[in-house]
């Protein structure tokens, strides 16, 4: 089951008119872009877990460990920044939320993943946290804690464990650990002790977990659930806390009704905090993980949604802002620059090339709004930033999903497809169920009807194109009247309209045995087939010349294969590749406005439906092309002169679209 998604308030992000005087998402994200880099573990492509790295703000994520076989989890910089610990166990063995500390085998490495070191066998050195010098690990285990001298691995003291039995933390200035404990009352203290005496003290002590240090050494952040709520059947919402380490203070960082708040890290200067929640206990690391978040510790307490049962017990709490941030769990952040931006990555999940200069030319291009599953079993409208940064929610409609999504040519306004939450998403019906027209940012939504699929932005903004039983026909965005119709000559689906207005380009049934991309010449009518017609071809889109197609090439029928992105000119002459990855089906291709880079859909099934074909996106720059990710034999020896990159990973999501103009920016 895939977690509660942290998102933006719909209502919140679009307004400029927040209740919080310290600014927006764009602004928190802005100023933490380059303090430093967050470690943390998450599903891969593959389905284990590995460590990645990526900026505060979401951007130039990068896969550190890429272990197909194995399991990665908890890892921990040291406080210098120049070395990291974590946990690896075999990708057969679950990761554990309450024993994740002591599953596997201690790794020990450079703080940007490399060289890394097996540090002991299975289950030694359990609960390992850096002493402040990086010289030695406080470990705790059933027997007591221990301190071990990294170097020689000697054990150079140990003292009782006082009830301490897991998630054990140093703090900055060598004097305390802090941990969870059982010997105040309750199974599930948070409580500090002292490393010269052994004396010990709660912190709070009922059903709280997880907690982890001030960089002042004197304040402890933590999960907690307080007793006495209503919802969760009386269970009640695991929310961020902080106290002070004598275990007074004690106040509410961050919360939200039906989400567990957990793994709560501080910046390193005290000023920021980063979490992940999701509806389930433990911080769910055995399925997919849930996305992070990261506040300004100034801004809290912050209430996010509706939340009313927890709004009733502090009605003067604020929102937001609070930056959404991939999927990931037990995150670590230091200020030290681990990766220097000329860094090379050669990983399973990342081609080869200089992905963090990609990554800093695509920040502030504009914005991508793409579909993407919810957490709550719909599917909602997401933007991010190129670079995979800053991902908001455009809607929120929990009895409704959203597809199809494309920006108008002035990026002043958007259309997109809405279905019943029951209907499935899929890549050959999505434009045929209710138009929904509005703002750039997702405001004032306008329902058009069902009568206008596969609705294509005119070259001014002010007219669609739907492909419809009776023809292509052109309507005024205005009236809602048709002003022309033009026989659509066998083109079913996937429409699109140039950007000097000529030509409509779509997939069609009636250039060859099966789908190709067709041209119509918009004065005559006249149609033409761009793609090879003995294979299937799909969704297609303009370049911004107007004399160019980009489309899906897929496969022969009864033939192996995957779908690869492909242009053409609109005669249908000069086709050449521009992607093609093995084990992933390419679909939903995009140009940015200025044509220099494309966007597109990474799945690893055949679509028809998106819901299990782990639909991802990917961008890369046009100069590249042709492109061959990974080092699949068979596709080299076709492509022989192709690059091996870089191309950058934006995230789940599906058919994305992009704009760079000032009208789509208003829930900065």
């Amino acid at each position: 089951m895939r977690l509660l998604v942290l998102i933006l308030n719909a209502q919140i992000a679009i307004s400029s008119d927040t209740d919080n005087a310290s600014g927006t998402i764009k602004q928190l994200s802005d100023e933490v872009r380059n303090k430093g880099w967050i470690v943390f573990s998450a599903c891969s492509e593959q389905g284990d877990w590995d460590l990645f790295l990526m900026r505060p703000d979401g951007s130039q994520k990068l896969n550190v460990t890429s272990t197909p076989d194995d399991n990665e989890a908890a890892p921990q910089f040291s406080r210098d920044g120049r070395r990291l610990l974590y946990r690896r166990l075999p990708r057969s063995q679950k990761i554990d939320g309450n024993n994740y500390g002591a599953q596997g085998e201690l790794i020990i490495a450079a703080s940007d993943g490399t060289n890394p070191q097996s540090f002991g066998g299975e289950n030694e050195y359990p609960w390992a946290s850096w002493s402040p010098d990086g010289r030695q690990l406080a470990c705790l285990s059933l027997k007591g804690i221990f301190f071990v001298d990294v170097e020689s691995k000697k054990i150079q003291r140990r003292m009782e464990r006082k009830g301490f039995f897991q998630q054990l933390t140093w703090s900055p200035d060598g004097q305390w650990l802090c941990g969870v404990a059982n010997n105040f009352g309750t199974g599930w203290s948070v409580a500090r002790l002292n490393v010269n005496t052994g004396e010990t003290n709660p912190v709070s002590k009922v059903d709280c977990c997880t907690p982890d240090w001030f960089p002042d050494s004197h304040n402890i952040i933590f999960s907690n659930r307080p007793a006495g709520q209503k919802g969760n059947q009386g269970y009640g919402w695991t929310q961020l806390w902080r106290a002070s380490a004598e275990g007074t203070n004690r106040h509410l960082v961050f919360g939200e009704d039906g989400r567990h708040v957990y793994g709560g890290c501080v910046s390193p200067d005290g000023q920021y905090v980063l979490f992940t929640g999701n509806r389930n206990e433990d911080g769910d690391p055995g399925n997919q993980g849930s996305p992070m978040g990261m506040m300004r510790l100034a801004d809290a307490p912050i209430i996010q949604g509706e939340s009313p049962d927890l709004r009733a017990l502090h009605p003067n709490v604020h929102t937001g802002p609070v930056l959404t941030l991939p999927n990931g769990w037990e995150p670590h952040w230091t200020y030290t620059e681990v990766i220097q931006t000329n860094r090379e990555l050669n990983t399973a999940t990342q081609a080869t090339g200089d992905t963090s200069i990609l990554a800093q030319e695509l920040h502030d291009q504009g914005w991508i709004v793409f579909s993407a599953e919810s957490g709550r079993g719909d599917w909602d409208l997401y933007r991010i930033r190129p670079d995979g940064s800053v991902r908001q929610a455009v809607t929120q409609t929990l009895e409704y999903n959203e597809a199809g999504v494309r920006f108008s040519r002035d990026g002043k306004r958007m259309l997109y497809y809405r279905m019943s939450k029951d209907t499935p998403v899929d890549n050959n019906t999505y434009g045929t169920f209710t138009l929904i027209v509005c703002g750039a940012d997702g405001s004032n939504p306008m329902i058009f009807g069902d009568d206008y699929p596969w609705a294509a932005w005119g070259p001014a903004s002010d007219r669609l194109a739907c492909l419809t039983i009776k023809g292509l026909q052109i309507v005024n965005l205005v009236d809602k009247q048709i002003v022309k119709t033009i026989p659509r000559r066998g083109i079913v689906q996937q429409l699109g309209w140039s950007p000097d207005g000529m030509r409509f380009c779509g997939t069609a049934n009636g250039l060859g045995p099966y789908w190709n991309i067709g041209c119509i010449n918009a004065e005559t009518g006249d149609i033409n087939a761009v793609s090879e017609v003995e294979r299937y071809n799909c969704t297609p889109d303009w370049h911004p010349d107007s004399r160019h197609i980009l489309y899906s090439r897929g496969i022969i029928p009864n033939e192996e294969g995957w779908a690869e992105l492909w242009m053409a000119d609109v005669n249908g002459q000069n086709r050449r590749l521009l992607y093609a990855e093995a084990r992933h089906h390419i679909y939903g291709g995009g140009f940015s406005p200025d044509g220099r880079y494309v966007v597109f859909t990474r799945s690893e099934s055949d679509l028809g439906a998106v819901k299990n074909s782990k639909t991802r996106i990917g961008i890369i720059r046009a100069q590249d092309t042709p492109m061959v990710a990974g080092s699949d034999p068979r596709l080299r020896q076709r492509f022989p002169d192709a690059s091996e990159g870089p191309w950058l990973d934006l995230g789940e999501g599906w058919e994305p679209a992009w704009t760079v103009s000032p009208g789509s920016t208003k829930a900065q």
